[in-house]
């Protein structure tokens, strides 16, 4: 067998123990620690939604900013988000709350008016702190996707 068939064959092995080490890694995290995942995100989602009982869209969203502050990186962006999404589907309307919100279909306008409003916000280098602004989008794309009475 030539030198090259030789590399090919380390490499495509090594490639191979890579990927069984990183799932192996994720089943035993997930055996861990899925469960009180699961009941922070169910948590998040419950809080959101008697927060949005109590205040409009904006207030939802001023919510989401003060507690990602709190808690921010990966776990706390996730947490927000749920947080978000729970208390804006429960919130009553925020006169255009939308207006000014692209598509999260336009990808280029979508990430500037997303770091924009993290400058807005005071955050402005944080890489997890955006997706709050991509939840904004998402709700605002349902509401317009959603039949008119």
């Amino acid at each position: 067998m030539s030198t090259a068939g030789k590399v090919v064959i380390v490499i495509s092995l090594c490639v191979l123990l890579l990927i069984i080490g990183v799932v192996g890694a994720g089943v035993y995290w997930w055996s861990q620690h899925g469960r009180q995942a699961v009941e922070a995100a169910g948590n998040a989602m419950k809080e959101g939604t008697e927060a949005g009982k109590k205040t409009d869209n904006q207030g939802c969203v001023d919510q989401a900013l003060s507690r990602y502050k709190k808690n921010q990186g990966f776990t706390g962006a996730i947490s927000t988000n749920l947080f978000l999404l729970g208390c804006l589907d429960g919130s009553s309307p925020t006169p255009g709350f939308c207006d000014d919100v692209p598509r999260p279909n336009e990808i280029m306008k979508s990430a500037s008016w997303q770091m924009q409003k993290c400058k807005d916000a005071g955050v402005p280098a944080d890489p997890y702190f955006r997706q709050i602004f991509s939840g904004v989008q998402q709700y605002c794309e349902r509401s317009r996707l959603k039949p008119k009475p």
